[in-house]
């Protein structure tokens, strides 16, 4: 349990889902965390804090550039390095392109996509400084592939798969290392209002495309994560990896 012993990693979106999975995974494998988020940490970032003392959380939004330096620069300062970004801050969107509202556009592009590039902008200053770092973007299959009523949520993450290669190529020769993870549809609160009984049939469509059949959990995107930022990825740059139950890989058919 000691895969990340001694570095230093920076989390968006850490107050709940997938980011707050993954703070917890990382400090069991012997990182100090620092958690940033738009909501305050909730009692489940004790556990984090439990398994490495230095780790803390800052409230803040993705989307103020003011916000995202300040907590690179809190970091850097406190720690003398950021050896780990992992930006799990993001929304989700529903509608079609006809329907969706410019306000909806917008919020959606400031959260899933420029509050990744913010941090990865300034926390890749300090790794060029230090001539290593991973970055690990959270982007989703929906920016691989076309699904109806998605069109903002899916261009957003299609943006952050294109963001990871163009990074990886800005900082190949800086020791610093940018891949994504593209998850299925996970149980977090992204996903929450498909439990509500008149959205049953769409989550049992859902999980159909799946062709393991069910949702993913939190912390089966967290190990992904994981491998990523370690240095058992020490050759794996710009790189999407799907973690997605084979909902890309293949089409179920009824024979």
């Amino acid at each position: 349990m000691s895969r990340l012993k001694g570095k230093v990693a920076l989390i968006s979106g850490a107050a709940s889902g997938i980011g707050r999975t993954t703070a917890l995974r990382f400090a069991e494998e012997g990182a100090t965390v620092v958690g940033f988020d738009l909501n305050p940490a909730s009692e489940d970032w004790q556990a984090v804090v439990s398994c490495a003392a230095d780790s803390y959380f800052i409230t803040g939004n993705v989307t103020s550039e003011a916000d995202v330096i300040a907590a690179v620069e809190q970091v850097a300062g406190k720690f003398g390095r950021i050896d780990i970004l992992v930006n799990a801050a993001g929304v989700a969107s529903y509608g079609a392109t006809t329907d969706v509202e410019e306000d909806e556009w917008d919020r959606v592009m400031n959260i899933n996509v420029k509050g990744c590039f913010l941090f990865a902008k300034h926390a890749a200053r300090v790794m060029q400084q230090q001539a290593s770092g991973s970055i690990v973007h959270i982007a989703s299959i929906e920016g691989m592939v076309g699904l109806n009523g998605q069109i903002t949520y899916g261009t957003s993450k299609g943006a952050v798969i294109q963001m990871t290669r163009n990074m990886a190529a800005d900082f190949a020769g800086n020791g610093i290392r940018v891949n994504c993870v593209c998850p299925g549809a996970i149980e977090t609160p992204l996903t929450a209002a498909l439990k509500d009984e008149s959205l049953k049939a769409v989550k049992q469509q859902m999980e159909a495309a799946h062709l393991m059949g069910r949702f993913g959990e939190p912390i089966e995107i967290a190990n992904a994560i994981l491998f990523l930022a370690s240095d058992e990825a020490s050759f794996v740059t710009g790189h999407p990896l799907v973690v997605d139950g084979s909902w890309t890989a293949g089409t179920l058919l009824s024979m």
